[in-house]
Parts: structure tokens; sequence; C-alpha cells
């Protein structure tokens, strides 16, 4: 279907198990089974009809936008003129009956707003562009609409002539625009067929959702919310995590509540806005500058802005947490930025158990680091971006696997993770970790690895 949004067709069909399969056998489930595959069983129905509803819409979309096309042509053709003008012309001739029309409204003392205004003209110019011209009648309607709406503003039409109406008929096409432009840019907006389809879209996925949220409760936060803006959220439950390499920690079985996380690293962009909103403090606004960045006699953060979707390196821990805290948020313990990159399974790679090039900015070589969700489809299992590569991640764990909130004082250890875009392929792995100072991480000129962060949240 060109040009037409097909949307995101989320298919959660999740069978039945468990219970469902007990019912289906015969056999009498305790109560609170039985009403969870009752449940179940409705929701998984509701994505059945929704899903009908939804492929019917389409359907009748798609026939339209074939139906139309040819219309389209006609009125952008080279010798579309002719055409044209017998549009212009039409619209000239219901000028006036609207205009009595909002006349006798405002004399009985009801005079019309804008909105009603539009509608007159409408209903006017429906009747004369149908009867000058042979395109379809949904093609003619919608030109009555967007030639009404500049329109309705007018107290009086007596000064609207054909050179003005052709000016407006003229800007609703744009010279060397294809169909598929066209439709995109404004002519599917005000159809019905448009909305039926983006209703029945909509429906579909809150439908699906429903059911996720009954099989997968662990998917949500306490109360079927889902995950924060920009964040992902990690489902509780138990987890089996390690043996780590590297900087080493024994294998653990933990228990994990649910918790939301940030989808991808803090790019330079987002950390510039917190930097900014620092002005008025600038001893504050100065110990949270990344290396490398400098601040206008204003106050405002300057960076390389190239590289503003890449994420921020060179702050060291306090900053990261600054930042989240700064946000709502805070930074992700060890544990859980683990659980986020390799999911239930323990996957050695967020994509699986083996090391594939080409699915991560590391492991090769590469020199510099590359924007955030540069590698969409080799997510982790939670669907975070980058837990490979690109550049370490800051957690809230020490060295010995202590997670805090803050730095305790003195000179102290934190664990990083994730590997960079200069690490080798062992220290990309979700099982690998490493530590560098928290305080005053970068203030050895030498010290080099480029350490950001992403921010996790509770529920």
């Amino acid at each position: 279907m060109t040009g037409v949004r097909r949307g995101r067709l989320l298919l959660f069909l999740v069978a039945l198990g468990g219970a469902g399969a007990r019912l289906a056998a015969g056999q009498e489930p305790p109560v609170a089974d039985a009403r969870a595959a009752a449940e179940a069983l409705a929701a998984e129905q509701a994505v059945e009809r929704t899903r009908a509803t939804l492929a019917a819409s389409r359907e009748a979309l798609e026939a339209l936008v074939h139906e139309l096309q040819d219309d389209f042509a006609a009125l952008t053709a080279a010798d579309a003129g002719a055409r044209r003008q017998a549009l212009v012309l039409a619209l000239r001739d219901a000028l006036a009956p609207a205009e009595a029309r909002l006349a006798a409204a405002t004399a009985q003392g009801k005079p019309l707003m804008r909105q009603g205004r539009t509608q007159v003209l409408v209903e006017a110019f429906r009747p004369p562009l149908r009867e000058a011209s042979a395109l379809d009648d949904r093609f003619l309607d919608w030109i009555a609409a967007r030639v009404a709406e500049p329109l309705a503003a007018r107290t009086s039409f007596s000064g609207v002539d054909e050179a003005e109406l052709g000016r407006l008929l003229d800007g609703l096409f744009v010279p060397g625009e294809t169909w598929a432009e066209f439709w995109n840019r404004s002519f599917h907006v005000d159809l019905p067929q448009s909305a039926a389809y983006t209703g029945a879209l909509a429906a579909y996925e809150e439908a699906g959702l429903t059911l996720d949220r009954l099989r997968r409760p662990e998917r949500y936060g306490p109360r079927g919310e889902p995950a924060p803006p920009g964040m992902l959220i990690v489902p509780g439950g138990s987890y089996t995590l390690g043996p780590n390499a590297g900087w080493p920690r024994p294998r653990r079985k933990l228990v994990l509540q649910p918790f939301a996380i940030d989808r991808h690293e803090v790019t330079r962009r987002e950390y510039a806005v917190f930097v900014d909103s620092l002005a008025a403090q600038p001893s504050v606004q100065a110990a949270v500058l990344p290396r490398g960045w400098s601040l206008s006699p204003t106050g405002r953060a300057q960076y390389d802005e190239q590289l503003r979707d890449h994420p921020v390196v060179y702050v060291d821990w306090n900053a990261a947490a600054a930042y989240a805290a700064w946000a709502g948020k805070r930074l992700p313990t060890e544990d859980e930025w683990e659980a986020a990159a390799a999911g239930v399974d323990g996957l050695a790679f967020p994509w699986g158990n083996e090391y594939q090039p080409g699915r991560c900015q590391g492991g090769a070589g590469a020199g510099a680091s590359v924007p955030v969700e540069s590698f969409p489809e080799w997510r982790s299992a939670a669907g975070c971006y980058d837990m490979a590569g690109n550049v370490w991640e800051w957690t809230a764990t020490l060295d010995d696997g202590t997670d805090i909130r803050q730095l305790p004082p003195g000179l102290v250890n934190v664990a990083i993770r994730g590997g960079a875009y200069d690490s080798p392929r062992d220290e990309l792995s979700t099982r690998f970790r490493w530590t560098a100072p928290g305080q005053q991480t970068f203030a050895a000129p030498n010290y080099s690895r480029p350490i950001g962060f992403r921010c996790a949240a509770d529920l």
C-alpha cells in the first residue's frame, strides 16, 4: 500500500497454556486459575476481533488509494488547467448562497462561529463541484473542505474572485509531488477511512497489550503501567547472573523487582540540556561538565554538536548520578544492568551466546562512537540498545558488588559494563565487568576510557 501508514501491527498471539490447557482437557482448575484463564480467553478473543476489524479497514483504505489515484493525476497533469478552472467556477457560484445562509443565521440572532461557517461553505460547495466535475465525490469533498477553511475566517465573501479561488485550489497541490507524497502530506488526514484505520489499529494494539499484561505481567509495572517515556521495563523475577570475567564476580541467583531502564545511553544532546539547567549554579555546572566541553559566557554547554546523538562520555560517577537525579531517575545497579542486557536466559551477548561481528560498535577496532540506536536489530531481550559496545556505562555498584546510591568517601572503584567502541570482543560480553575510579575519574589527562551511562527508575 504505497504511501499509506501501515502502522505496527502488534501480534500478541499468546497461546493459552497452564490453566487454559486444563480447561480444554475438561479438568477443573483452582478458582484463581479459572478466573485468569477466562480473562485471558476474553482478551484473546478481543485480539481476534480487532484484528479482523483492522484487516477490513486496511482493505478499504487500500482500495481508496487505488480508486483516487487517477483523480489526482487528472488534477495535476500538464493539461489540467481546464479541469481546475471548472472547479474554480463551481466554487465561485456557491459563495452567494453560502453568504445568504450566514446572513440569515445572523438575522435570527444566531451568528455562526468559524467552525459553523466552514460547514456552511462545505455544504454549499459540494453540489456545484459534483456537477462541474466527474472526479470522485470523496476527492471533491476534500477540496470543498480545504478551500472552505481559510474562507470561513472572512466576514463577507463579496471580495472573493476567481483569481483568489484559483490560488486556494492551486495551493492544495505541490508541483512535481507524487501521489504517495500528496497522500501522506495532507490528503489522508481528512478521510473517514483513514480515521477508521487509525482507530482500528489503536484498538488492535490495546487488545494485544491487554492480553500481554495478563500473560506476561512481569513486563509491566506493579499497577500494569507501561514504561516511562524513553525507557523500557525489565521484567521482575528470578535471574541467574555471572560468573563475570574481567573484574571477577561469582555466579549468583537473585530475584529482581521490575524496574525501568533507558532504551539507550544518555546522549550529548540530552546531557547538554542538564548542563544548561545549571547556569545559575556555576560551581555545580562546572563540576558536571564532561572532559572536552566548555561553557559559553551565558552558561550554555558547548560541545561538538555534530555528535549530539552520540552517547555522552568522560563524565564521572557523581556527574552521571546528578543527571539521573535531575531526570527523576537513578543509575542502574550492576545486577539490573546485566539483567537488562542478558535477559532471563543469561545470554552472553545481547543478541545471543555467540559473538557476531557487525552487531555493535566494538570488537573490530572501531575508532569512535556512533549515534545511539545504530544497531536496532541487535537489542537486548529487554529491548535496550547498545548494551554491547559504543561506550562503557556506569553502574551503581562498587567493585566488591555492593550497591550504592552515592559514592562512599575516599578512593573507590565502581563497576562499569558493556565495553566500548575500542573494546575487544571479550569485553563486549554481558558477563564482562571492569571498574573505574568513581571520584575525579578523568582528572588524569591520560585516563581516556570512554565511559557514559544510562538511567534506571523504580516502578
